[in-house]
């Protein structure tokens, strides 16, 4: 599925999008608040687009890298995909050149409305590294609101992170069942 936006397009993820996307994954300061590392060799970019691919084969997972004209600026994820709750969980990551320009605000609003949309889902999550305020920010500027803070969920070169949960229902749809 192709989503569009005022400036940007969202394709789907494609094996030819590693040497784009490296150039986020080997960064640092981008990777600082990821769940792993930066990557050192493309060939490691080019095997995790690989397992992605393969992930959307399902339906489960789907994955889009986010284009500024011809330019490969980040990417977005809707992972965790349950069609019988109707939940998702999305996430995203930019290249840090293009931080502080909304592109990011104007991609992930577009997989929301999608979600909420044609796929119909109800309920969206986003989980983060704690430290992460930029990325909560942007979030809660969408509609998300604080649900909790798993304690030490992830482990990463050998120390481990807390990370934030954020939820977001979908007005027209939900109906609270408490």
């Amino acid at each position: 599925m192709i989503l569009k936006t005022e400036r940007l397009r969202l394709l789907p993820l494609a094996a030819a999008d590693a040497t784009a996307l490296f150039a986020i994954l080997s960064d640092p300061e981008a990777m600082q608040f990821w769940h792993s590392p930066p990557l050192a060799r493309l060939s490691i970019a080019a095997e995790i687009i690989a397992g992605q691919l393969a992930a959307m084969v399902d339906g489960h997972f789907l994955y889009w890298t986010v284009w500024l004209a011809e330019d490969a600026i980040g990417s977005i994820d809707l992972s965790n995909l349950d069609f019988m709750h109707h939940r998702g969980e999305i996430g995203f990551l930019f290249r840090r050149d293009q931080w502080g320009k909304g592109y990011a605000r104007e991609a992930v609003g577009a997989v929301i409305d999608h979600a909420f949309g044609p796929l119909k889902l109800e309920r969206l999550e986003a989980r983060m590294l704690a430290p992460n305020r930029g990325a909560k920010k942007l979030v809660q500027r969408l509609g998300f609101l604080p649900e909790g803070r798993l304690a030490g969920h992830v482990l990463r070169q050998g120390r481990r992170y807390d990370v934030d949960v954020f939820g977001r229902l979908n007005a027209s749809t939900t109906k609270n069942g408490a």
